[in-house]
């Protein structure tokens, strides 16, 4: 019997008279459910025509994206927040180690930039991680994903057992409903509840239209691929030897870029390793240094390597201790009392980059070098 329940409608379930069967929606010729009640449920071909039907009807039927209400971007999205988004599915896997589904959805913004806590101290053995998945996609999935805007990773609970199994809107636009956030190592992560709902609706609609044309107008401009959190005439705290040139996303050096290229980029370090200003001071005035830093945008992370006579021009010289350790916390927004060594919130400040990429063993092993800057603290 179906009932109003709270303005929704809904199938009551008698358990001593009622029967059910759940048939897959997509189109084709399987008529067995994948879930059925106790009770022997035995399907009549009248029935069949009906499930054939409406099969059919969901191929072509377009869903509206429904209520503005609760509708956010990923740009306005806060932790413990319940909202609705609007976003393209480019994936859906099974994460082994967490026993649960994940998608990876994007609207065409970025998600608000984020304070790192943590020690630094701890990046040695436990450092911050490049992303919320248990293990990193393969490339050929990645390249899938567009280079401008975020992708959320969004985990369901364990009410979505078979979630994947029967999930049909990869690559396609929905609307999530009732989902919130919440942030792990510095990073966004969405949630998906049991009350959750996904809408499928097509790319006709007109919140997709609109979505797609913002989109399509920022990144026709010459800063484009920029983070949305950064004013292209504002000062950073480094400086590039090529002033000139437009910069990308990590994730477009990450997957589209190939071979010996250098790209410019805005991002954050979120991490050094080591970060002791005392690791870098040497009897003999030797400068080999070699420094990993985490860099990230709103589309990755990456770990780049500076060495040698470019970590000497980056730091302008080989600067005293007491003068470089001003210098890293300037880099990661560090507060001055803090050494690194206790539990503190840092805030790191975007700079401007130049990356060089560097490929071996057939573009299966890729190492980042940072180049051509030069940190400005005065």
């Amino acid at each position: 019997m179906i009932k109003k329940h709270q303005a929704e409608l809904s199938a009551v379930f008698y358990k001593d008279s009622s029967s059910f069967a759940l048939f897959d929606g997509n189109s084709g010729s399987n008529l067995l459910p994948y879930q059925s009640s106790p009770q022997r449920f035995e399907i009549t071909e009248a029935e069949e025509r009906r499930i054939n039907v409406l099969r059919q009807w969901c191929v072509g039927f377009e869903f509206s994206s429904g209520s503005n209400d609760y509708l956010l971007s990923l740009k306005d999205i806060s932790e413990h927040r319940y909202f609705d988004l609007v976003c393209k599915v480019f994936h859906v896997s099974y994460d082994d180690s967490k026993g649960l589904w994940m998608l990876f959805v994007w609207d065409g913004t970025d998600v608000p930039p984020l304070s790192i806590p943590g020690k630094l101290e701890d990046e040695e053995h436990n450092p911050l991680p490049l992303h919320i998945e248990s293990s990193p996609l393969d490339l050929e999935t990645l390249r899938n994903f567009f280079p401008v805007g975020t992708v959320l990773r969004v985990s369901t609970d364990r009410s979505y057992e078979n979630f994947g199994r029967y999930f049909t809107a990869t690559g396609k636009w929905v609307r999530i409903r009732n989902m919130s956030c919440q942030v792990s190592s510095g990073m966004w992560h969405g949630l998906l509840q049991s009350s959750s709902k996904i809408r499928l609706f097509s790319d006709n609609d007109n919140v997709v239209w609109d979505y797609m044309r913002r989109f399509r107008e920022r990144i026709s401009g010459r800063h484009g691929h920029m983070p949305i959190w950064t004013d292209p005439s504002s000062q950073f705290l480094t400086e590039v030897d090529w002033v000139n040139v437009a910069s990308v996303t990590l994730m477009k050096i990450a997957t589209q870029l190939q071979g010996n290229v250098r790209c410019c980029c805005i991002v954050r370090v979120v991490s050094i390793h080591p970060f002791q200003a005392e690791h870098y001071s040497s009897p003999n005035g030797s400068s080999e240094y070699t420094m990993k830093l985490t860099l990230e945008d709103p589309t990755a992370r990456i770990h780049a390597l500076l060495c040698g006579k470019e970590w000497v021009k980056f730091f302008g010289g080989s600067p005293p201790p007491d003068v470089l350790t001003k210098k890293i916390k300037m880099l990661l927004g560090m507060p001055e009392h803090e050494d690194g060594n206790d539990d503190m919130v840092r805030n790191p400040p975007w700079i401007k980059c130049f990356l060089h990429l560097k490929e071996s063993d057939g573009g299966r092993n890729r190492v980042y070098y940072i180049r051509w800057t030069k940190l400005v603290t005065d």
